[in-house]
């Protein structure tokens, strides 16, 4: 049972610290002063649905091209232990949109804190997903400028994936 808190702990240490490289607060706070009126609804709506599916559809673009870069990847050190890790992240990231909305419930903050969650959410995810689509060599397909603002994430993911930076169309 302490394995499992210990692995859940790191997950999320892990997870909070890329939020923060990825400037995710900031897309949190984008969120809440451009969404609009449903924000300050006290009940749940069609809107709360919506960003969830935009979550859950910025999630999976994240999972597949992941997947996919692990797959190319000549790096031989992955286990299932990543998948397992990968569910456990999801799961804490839709638990993390309830807690939110809980917590908006019991400190009367209408949809603030779910807003700034969610869309802190959707932002780390999609910083994720475009780093993979750049070590993927996937970029000619998308606007140069997302790039630039994802360039650290790309390094790293390209650094994780093969060793000496390089890109493999095939894993060997």
């Amino acid at each position: 049972m302490q394995e499992i808190y210990n692995t859940t702990l790191q997950i999320v240490q892990h997870y909070v610290d890329k939020m923060v490289q990825s400037h995710a607060f900031y897309a949190g706070l984008a969120g809440i002063v451009t969404i609009p009126a449903w924000i300050k609804s006290e009940k749940l709506s069609a809107e709360h649905a919506i960003m969830i599916l935009i979550l859950i559809g910025v999630l999976t673009l994240d999972w597949l091209t992941g997947r996919t870069l692990a797959q190319r990847s000549p790096v031989e050190k992955k286990t299932s232990h990543e998948g397992h890790n990968s569910v456990v992240k999801y799961g804490a990231i839709l638990s993390l949109c309830a807690l939110a909305v809980g917590l908006d419930f019991v400190f009367k903050t209408k949809s603030y804190v779910f807003a700034f969650i969610t869309c802190a959410l959707i932002w780390t995810n999609f910083y994720s997903f475009l780093g993979n689509v750049a070590a993927l060599g996937w970029g000619k397909w998308f606007p140069l400028w997302l790039f630039n603002l994802i360039k650290d994430e790309m390094e790293t993911k390209i650094e994780k994936y093969f060793l000496k930076g390089g890109f493999h169309e095939t894993k060997k």
